[in-house]
């Protein structure tokens, strides 16, 4: 019997390599797309600009002019603005107007706040304390005293009062918004689209729709500031909440936790820090709003500021700007000093024997603030800041004096600096921006969009564009874009040289 032997089998021919497929070179693509604009900007540059003369009104002007007509013959008889818009003002009023008589303007009967000066800097002082630590509460009562002696204690006062309305709203609806936001991802997709206007529309822009429907005075110009300061309080609420380990959350619920009890007894002390950082970017936010709110009759600082820039008084205006320079120093020490004590008690919420140790400290402190404020209900010297200590003339003549050696000084190099930058960078842009047709810049916006973005940014980038053709403003809005751009570069470039080095060198 012979045994065949058995050819192993013949291994299949491979099949050549799939060649992954090209990706686009975005940088060579984008660098093609601005070689086309301005091939395209010699041939047609003058075309189709769509400038508009000064004293030309557009539809859409017309159209908000009778707008504007229409409402201010139907505020007090339309049910809308009688029940609501009316009734919005009142109550935001009212709150302003509460905290003012608290600590700024004179009560009627009395000549004077509430509470003094001496109160006011007694309570900043034991609440810095209180929630941040002694280094705070020293900054905070130096701030405060500092007011003061500049003679800008009432506005610095009122600035504080809408500051602290606007907060106060802005965190009721805020932050319920951004754990609800956080718990739920379909709420957090519906709101990320609102709070991302919210925070690209341009500052200026609440101001004369607000204006409309609530009228000049301090109640648009707070909900102008808790429009503008509400996103931070949500998105960083809803980080916080969304950014706890799932181990925690699967451990509250192993152990029988409902719904309510994991919020309150896991989520919230965990996120708790975050939160704060969160209150202090949406002060900050606010303190910034307040002072451009001025332009809408909002009291403080801002209309002092503004008020000296119109007669070019460099020195008042620096007065001014310094204390709101320091009044945002000392609100954002005290906050971010806050979070950090936060993210302490988390640390340590086994140890009974810190908390027991520092409340006699607490009552301490609070028993001479109350003191401090029962001085400033009572006297005089205590209420009114003392005139005799008003610096601010000096500062404003330093102020004045030093602008005035730097024009004699350095007025060629400024000179020299501002017109390098005009004629070399601002000035070529803007004529490329304004000089090229509409269409054409249209069709560089949407490619670059689809090249760098996507479909979804070159559809919202056409509807963007096609509402600045359809206001009548483009000539306008492209001047204004070539300064943004121009200035963002600088402001890119400034901050990587800066950046890189902080990095690199504590």
């Amino acid at each position: 019997m012979t045994a065949t032997a058995t050819r192993p089998p013949e291994p299949a021919p491979e099949s050549p390599p799939e060649r992954p497929p090209r990706r686009l070179n975005r940088g060579l693509a984008v660098t093609w797309i601005l070689l086309g604009w301005l091939v395209l900007f010699l041939v047609f540059r003058g075309r189709d600009t769509l400038e508009l003369a000064q004293a030309a009104l557009t539809p859409l002007h017309r159209w908000f002019n009778d707008l504007n007509d229409a409402i201010g013959a139907s505020r007090n008889s339309n049910p809308l603005f009688l029940y609501f818009f009316n009734e919005i003002r009142l109550v935001v009023d009212s709150l302003v107007e509460g905290i003012q008589l608290l600590i700024s303007q004179p009560v009627p009967g009395r000549g004077v706040p509430l509470i003094g000066w001496l109160g006011v800097v007694g309570i900043a002082g034991y609440v810095s304390w209180a929630f941040g630590n002694v280094r705070v509460a020293v900054l905070a009562v130096a701030g405060f005293v500092f007011f003061g002696l500049q003679g800008l204690w009432e506005e610095s006062m009122d600035t504080l009062a809408l500051t602290t309305a606007a907060v106060l709203i802005a965190l009721v609806i805020g932050i319920p918004l951004g754990i609800w936001a956080g718990l739920s991802p379909r709420v957090s997709r519906v709101l990320t689209p609102v709070l991302d206007f919210m925070q690209t529309m341009p500052t200026f822009v609440y101001l004369a729709p607000l204006t409309l429907f609530f009228l000049i005075g301090p109640a648009s110009a707070t909900i102008a500031t808790l429009i503008y300061a509400m996103p931070p309080a949500i998105r960083i609420t809803s980080h916080a909440i969304a950014s706890v380990p799932a181990s925690s959350r699967e451990a509250a619920d192993s152990l029988g936790a409902t719904r309510g009890q994991t919020l309150t007894k896991v989520l919230l002390p965990m996120a708790k820090r975050t939160i704060v950082l969160g209150i202090n970017q949406t002060i900050m936010a606010a303190l910034a709003m307040v002072t451009i709110a001025a332009l809408i009759d909002a009291p403080g600082l801002g209309k002092t500021v503004i008020k000296a820039l119109e007669t070019i008084d460099v020195g008042t205006a620096f007065n001014a700007g310094l204390a709101i320079v320091i009044m945002a120093i000392v609100l954002d020490r005290v906050t971010t000093a806050a979070s950090v004590r936060a993210e302490q008690q988390l640390r340590h919420a086994g140890s009974a024997g810190r908390t027991r140790s520092r409340r006699p400290l607490l009552i301490g402190g609070g028993v001479v603030a109350a003191v401090l404020v029962y001085l400033s209900y009572t006297y005089i010297w205590a209420a009114e800041f003392p005139e005799d200590a008003d610096i601010g003339p000096r500062i404003s003549d330093v102020a004045d004096n030093v602008t005035l050696w730097v024009q004699d000084n350095f007025s060629v190099l400024t000179n020299g600096l501002r017109d390098l930058v005009t004629t070399v960078l601002l000035n070529p842009f803007e004529d490329l921006l304004t000089e090229s047709p509409w269409w054409l810049i249209c069709a560089v916006v949407i490619a670059l969009a689809v090249v760098i973005g996507g479909v979804r940014a070159a559809v919202v980038s056409a509807v963007c564009l096609g509402l600045l053709v359809g206001t009548g403003l483009w000539h306008d809005a492209m001047t204004t874009l070539a300064s943004t751009l121009i200035a963002t570069v600088a402001v890119i470039a400034i901050g990587l040289v800066v950046g890189v080095w902080m990095g690199r060198s504590r």
